[in-house]
């Protein structure tokens, strides 16, 4: 691959060769389209002019299912050299610094005012409004602009202005740039129910892919999009590959990808990427749970007790993922299961709330506990000190030899019965800056001796800084609780859990942090199942301490608030009123669930199934 920049200071010119071995080409790639990135606030022109590259029948570019597209290509830039760059722009994304940001909002809205009228315009008016808005000389400039102006077309759902803004730019003889093409791509998605020409996608990916045969991830996502919309959608799969070389996926491309999958009824490839997705924390649009859900109707043909069963098996994903569907897709489900009851048989569907001690308000019965095996506890034991304690990311913020001494001094004094997080939990009384060394330690003070007074045995874990906290409160806590206090720049929640698991099931701990990152470290999905419910199990949370010392802390639940199965064959499922996009960030039950029972039991999948998910039960 060589990579040439041109203008800039001096108009000076440089190239990078790459030519060394696939990985070190793929992360020559990776750092390059990085750089570039930011070389565009100084560069005028980047430019990457690229060849498929192979060492040992390794391909750099995944291969392509289509090599060109049958029919004639649209009017805008197809007169396309082979040797042609590629410029990477991605003006939308890139934000030079806040003034930038702040200049290039203010030019926007003199496009934004002309395009949300809708009213179409002749070329010579783009071209006054175009001048209009370069006169500003600020963050939009001759190289962004149609990025930006297509952009907004597609962010205000106006095609038609889109449209004839392309009329414009190919009437005056206007190349479209990789940006720009990545825009009309976006676009085309955004307004795809107003009906987009099939041709005009697959041309300008013609386009796009003659020009750029290696795409950064953004402007992937963008082909991706686009081409979800066509016959040749999965091309979509080769850009994913594509995309991963240079970043990781989001969950735009992904909802796409998988939602044309069953759409087109290859459910094989939308399982697979759904277990991608989930594998890498990326969240499930409702676009795909209807997707599936109408996936099922065709299948089952109108059949409704087998469109069910169907059903049930994407209940238990539900259940082994934690997913939580938007309301309109659990009503659609709650239909569905009334449908498919025999009529001799009462059953109960509603949307209804739980109680806090885990009683469902419409069947007024408990959810499940949260239940976890000896077998499963000790293995999630083994496999936290080996993939997250003396990891990687650990040794970055410690040392071996503090893990060491750590290790010996919990096999010293275990097992506790608390485990408390104490920077964390004394920051809790306020902001960190407002707070003085006193305050800090009277908050942990007053926390230690509420389980002290409860004949708790304690352990904190801090910071060595906190040697220099006030005596008068620290003095009891070190008579009173085991400490161990790690170096200033150490990452001290790993020591955390690695001490509450290892003293034991009866163990809890307090912190008020969610954890996310060291879950995400534990490889194995049964691991991270495991270790989830063993947090909700055990975390508790400090909520206040009053002046008089009071404290007033959150417990664990005591029911399991993720989707269920009862042995009955009855399912408890949470969901949303809306999408959300982003896991909880609290230990907060859900408040709205669907209940699916049926009054008299009958064989079902979900009864042969509730023993995959012991669990739950």
């Amino acid at each position: 691959m060589v990579v040439s920049c041109s203008g800039g200071y001096g108009n000076s010119k440089w190239y990078v060769l790459i030519m060394s071995g696939p990985l070190k080409c793929i992360f020559s790639l990776q750092k390059c389209l990085q750089t570039f990135a930011t070389l565009r606030c100084l560069l005028p022109s980047v430019y990457i002019s690229t060849r498929e590259c192979k060492w040992s029948g390794v391909n750099l570019c995944p291969a392509f299912r289509i090599a060109t597209f049958p029919g004639p290509t649209h009017s805008f830039s197809t007169d396309i050299s082979k040797n042609d760059t590629c410029a990477v722009l991605q003006s939308q994304d890139e934000k030079n610094s806040d003034s930038d940001e702040d200049n290039t909002a203010q030019d926007e809205d003199i496009l934004v005012s002309v395009i949300t009228k809708g009213k179409q315009l002749s070329s010579s008016e783009w071209e006054k409004i175009k001048d209009q808005v370069l006169a500003k000389n600020r963050g939009i400039n001759g190289s962004n602009i149609d990025a930006i102006t297509i952009g907004l077309c597609g962010r205000f759902m106006q095609l038609d202005m889109g449209l004839s803004y392309l009329e414009h730019l190919s009437l005056s003889g206007k190349k479209l740039n990789i940006a720009t093409i990545a825009q009309v791509m976006r676009m085309c998605y955004s307004c795809r129910l107003k009906g987009i020409d099939e041709q005009f996608i697959l041309s300008m990916y013609e386009n796009l892919h003659s020009r750029c045969p290696v795409l950064d991830g953004y402007t992937a996502e963008s082909a991706i999009l686009g081409l979800c919309l066509t016959r040749h959608w999965k091309v979509g799969l080769d850009l994913l590959d594509m995309a991963k070389l240079t970043c990781i996926p989001g969950g735009m491309e992904y909802n796409v990808l998988v939602k044309t999958a069953y759409d087109n009824n290859e459910p094989n490839i939308s399982l697979r990427l759904i277990n991608e997705m989930l594998q890498l924390g990326r969240s499930i649009r409702p676009e795909v749970f209807h997707a599936q859900l109408d996936y099922c109707n065709r299948m089952s043909a109108g059949e409704k007790v087998e469109r069910w069963k169907m059903v049930e098996e994407i209940l238990s994903m539900f259940v082994e993922h934690d997913l939580k569907p938007t309301v309109d897709v659990a009503e659609r489900i709650r239909v569905w299961y009334l449908e498919a009851a025999d009529p001799h048989t009462e059953v109960q569907a509603q949307l209804s709330s739980v109680t806090d001690g885990g009683i469902c308000k419409s069947c007024q019965k408990y959810l499940n506990p949260i239940t976890i095996t000896k077998e499963e506890f000790g293995a999630l034991q083994s496999a936290f000190m080996d993939k997250v304690v003396v990891g990687a990311d650990i040794f970055r913020k410690s040392t071996p030899e503090e893990i060491k001494e750590f290790k010996n001094f919990v096999k010293m004094t275990a097992p506790y019965d608390m485990v408390i997080d104490g920077l964390n939990i004394a920051f809790t009384a306020g902001p960190k800056k407002a707070l003085s060394s006193q305050a800090l330690a009277r908050t942990l003070h007053h926390v230690v001796k509420y389980f002290v007074m409860k004949s708790k045995k304690v352990l904190i874990l801090g910071r060595k800084h906190m040697q220099t906290w006030s005596p008068c409160y620290m003095d009891y806590i070190y008579r009173n609780a085991h400490v161990f206090l790690a170096d200033n720049l150490s990452q001290d929640d790993p020591l955390l859990l690695y001490a509450a698991l290892y003293s034991g099931m009866g163990t809890k701990f307090l912190s008020r942090d969610l954890m996310r990152g060291h879950a995400y470290r534990l490889e194995n999905k049964s691991l991270r199942s495991t270790f989830k419910l063993w947090q909700l199990q055990h975390q508790c949370q400090l909520k206040y301490v009053t002046q008089a010392g009071k404290v007033h802390l959150k417990f664990p639940l005591t029911f399991n608030p993720m989707a269920q199965v009862s042995r009955d064959g009855s399912w408890h499922i949470p969901y949303e009123m809306e999408f959300v996009g982003s896991p909880s960030q609290s230990f907060e039950a859900p408040t709205t669930w669907l209940c699916l029972r049926s009054g008299k039991s009958s064989p079902s999948l979900s009864q042969v199934r509730h023993k995959k998910i012991s669990r739950m039960s």
